[in-house]
């Protein structure tokens, strides 16, 4: 079965970047994701979005998020762009690259997209189980 995709089309302003934020906050919370997940992709997509932005060109920005089972790829796309939208090393790349775990650029046929993948649930690694016998015994033996 394929991954579902949500798909929201946005006209090339940046007053309706916030849609694209609020989009991708719901979908992450809805699919399990961590507080801290959830916010680096809002972040992650803004940024994008706004790279795309100042590119000039095309009459609308496209968000495609694909639902997978063990990560989000949230894909922010821009038609009629010349070059691509972002350069490695630059600060917005370093920035798009901590908010997520994947970050990939492509650019075919006048359309610039930037890929951001954030896999679920990383940090949820169960805490170590300390017994109440260990803790005592570890007191008794700093006195």
């Amino acid at each position: 079965m394929e991954a579902p995709t949500v798909t929201v089309r946005i006209p090339p302003d940046a007053e309706h970047v916030p849609l694209f934020r609020t989009t991708v906050a719901g979908i992450a919370a809805r699919a399990d994701c961590t507080l801290d997940e959830v916010e680096d992709l809002r972040m992650g997509v803004e940024e994008a979005a706004v790279l795309l932005l100042r590119q000039g060109g095309g009459d609308r920005i496209d968000l495609d998020v694909v639902i997978g089972e063990e990560a989000l790829e949230v894909s922010v796309a821009r038609a009629a762009m010349a070059t691509d939208p972002i350069e490695e090393g630059t600060f917005s790349w370093q920035i798009l690259s901590a908010l997520s775990d994947e970050l990939r650029l492509e650019h075919s046929e006048g359309t610039g997209r930037i890929v951001l993948v954030k896999h679920r649930n990383q940090a949820r690694d169960p805490a170590p189980a300390v017994s109440p016998q260990a803790g005592a015994a570890g007191n008794s033996e700093a006195s």
